[in-house]
């Protein structure tokens, strides 16, 4: 993730990564239902008004996206016009894996929900905005209609290999996350070409 520019923005983002570290320890310490957002507060040293001047709720600290959707089909949409819609997917969302796996809190919280597959359900959300800012990313690229079957298909296909190099990955072991992930995108890129006359054909 670009680092922020100034001192209160680095402010910000620091009590963002405190909070969402407690939630997540917290979380796997004593499981998500005995977790109370004056907990969380308690372990980032912050009050409950901190607290909601970030997140909604505890389960949006623990679960919501390391990065906007928004920020991430803004980085799909930057990559140079030349690169094919697949290129340009595999290079951001590597780069996103090779931030995230570096992080402590990125592993407590993806062994937390392997813990408690339960809470799956409630990420789902935050995955639907990621892939449709993927969507929207790929029409830009390619100028075809955001409703289209390549746009959409090839959309889907790379959070299907997000989701399927995360679900290989083990922390500390070999093939690294982001090793995994280029495997993925691998056997997209077999299959997935762009139709005729499209920008990125």
């Amino acid at each position: 993730m670009s680092p922020p520019t100034g001192l209160r923005e680095r402010k910000k983002e620091a009590t963002r990564e405190a909070l969402r570290h407690a939630a997540v320890t917290l979380y796997r310490r004593h499981g998500p239902d005995a977790v109370t957002v004056e907990d969380i507060c308690a372990a980032a040293g912050v009050s409950p008004r901190t607290f909601f001047n970030y997140f909604a709720t505890k389960d949006e600290a623990v679960l919501s996206l390391d990065i906007a959707a928004a920020t991430l089909g803004q980085r799909i949409a930057d990559r140079p016009v030349d690169e094919p819609p697949l290129t340009a997917l595999r290079q951001v969302f590597a780069g996103r894996f090779a931030e995230l796996a570096a992080t402590d809190v990125w592993t407590e919280r993806t062994l937390l929900l392997r813990e408690h597959p339960e809470l799956m359900p409630r990420v789902a959300q935050a995955n639907r905005a990621l892939e449709e800012a993927v969507a929207g990313a790929l029409a830009a690229r390619t100028g075809l209609p955001a409703d289209d079957l390549y746009v959409r298909t090839t959309a889907a296909a790379a959070i299907g290999a997000n989701r399927a190099a995360i679900g290989r990955w083990q922390p500390g072991s070999d093939p690294d996350l982001v090793t995994l992930f280029h495997q993925a995108m691998d056997v997209l890129e077999s299959a997935f070409t762009p139709p005729r006359g499209s920008a990125g054909s």
